[in-house]
């Protein structure tokens, strides 16, 4: 897969993600209909294609690189494992006044690491 199909698996990829974390009907959309929601973010999936839903995993370092793999390797094996962790959860009292700005302007939120400083 050449690096801008990488960076454009990605970004559908965590569109998909997103979508679940923010949206109810779109969680019970991947439970019900996974390739549909699949496809609603651009994603589309070979007819006959079994998706396999991984839910509730923490965020690990290698898990986009593992999803974009599963996605190379849909036409060999005729399945996809699609990752979906759950978010990271932050309390308003673990972050600093800036870091609290930060994220409710949209703009990133801190690394887990920071978080409880």
């Amino acid at each position: 897969m050449e690096e801008a199909e990488r960076s454009d698996f990605a970004a559908r990829y965590n569109a998909v993600v997103a979508a679940t974390w923010s949206d109810p009907g779109k969680e019970r959309m991947l439970s019900r209909d996974p390739g549909a929601l699949l496809a609603e973010h651009g994603i589309d999936v070979p007819a006959g294609t079994v998706i396999e839903v991984v839910r509730d995993q923490p965020v690990t370092s290698g898990a986009l690189e593992s999803q974009i793999r599963a996605w190379g390797e849909i036409a060999a094996r005729g399945t996809l494992r699609l990752l979906v962790p759950y978010p990271e959860r932050f309390e308003a009292g673990d972050l600093t006044e800036e870091e609290l700005d930060t994220v409710v302007a949209g703009l990133g939120h801190p690394a887990p690491s920071d978080v409880g400083r």
